[in-house]
């Protein structure tokens, strides 16, 4: 079976409903977690401070600060538990937020999670991602995160040529595709390429320091390592808690930007 008709076949299970599993909410001391599955958490909450990002992966994703520090509109493809809307929510006012998320099940877990509810600046829309990102006009998002993983893998039709060629078509110049993908997942190496090739090359991969996660920052019309910051700084907007609970995961973006022969 060829990678095309295999991405097909599975692309048909996911709308047929034929991969869904068991969606949980999972309790232990502080934390409050979303599973899928048997074993995989989709996302925590730590309950003294829900807005806190408590995975590693999801820290490393707000590297996009680096390239994009006051976005004005940002999508994002996955809500879970709604960790990173939460974040972006709080700590950049006045960027207007889009979250979609295909599954109901996990949008009717929104309030267990203190996911904002929908305002003028912050909604949560029912789709799937694929077909959001193809129905959009150009240059709409300065920055797009996605991560859209059921209980076994990535959602493949956030992993077509056609799906990052969307992407960069939503985003304005300078703009920045954030995709959080897997290092054992089977195409692994072929999503990387595609967004390399959706994106001229302007592509970086930042290994997560747990969880087998790797983030890749794709950037629009500019090179990564333009206008990057000599000297790492709190983003306007933010507290000072909040930035020092994210600066070593920026840290590490900015590293491999610099160095990006070693970021593959």
């Amino acid at each position: 079976m060829t990678f095309e008709h295999e991405t097909t076949v599975r692309q048909a299970a996911v709308k047929a409903g034929l991969t869904l599993r068991h969606v949980r909410i999972e309790h232990e001391r502080f934390e409050r977690a979303l599973r899928f599955g048997a074993t995989d958490v989709q996302s925590a909450m730590d309950l003294r401070a829900p807005d806190r990002l408590v995975l590693n992966y999801t820290r490393l994703m707000m590297g996009f600060v680096l390239f994009q520090p006051r976005a004005r509109h940002m999508l994002m493809i996955g809500l879970g538990g709604g960790s990173l809307p939460k974040f972006c929510h709080r700590h950049f006012p006045g960027t207007d937020i889009t979250v979609v998320e295909i599954d109901p099940r996990v949008m009717a877990l929104r309030d267990q999670f203190e996911v904002p509810p929908d305002q003028q600046d912050f909604r949560v829309v029912q789709s799937d991602g694929a077909d959001f990102v193809a129905a959009m006009d150009d240059a709409s998002y300065d920055v797009i995160m996605v991560d859209g993983f059921n209980a076994d893998d990535m959602s493949p039709s956030l992993g077509t040529q056609n799906f990052y060629c969307h992407c960069a078509r939503l985003l304005t110049t300078g703009g920045v595709l954030v995709c959080n993908l897997h290092e054992l997942d089977l195409y692994f190496g072929a999503y990387l390429e595609r967004i390399t090739l959706s994106f001229n090359g302007e592509t970086v991969a930042v290994a997560a320091r747990e969880g087998g996660n790797s983030i890749a920052f794709a950037r629009k019309g500019m090179a990564l390592s333009a206008r990057m910051p000599k000297h790492l700084r709190c983003p306007s907007g933010m507290s000072e808690q909040a930035w020092a609970g994210i600066e070593a995961e920026v840290h590490d973006v900015l590293r491999e930007t610099r160095n990006p022969l070693d970021a593959f």
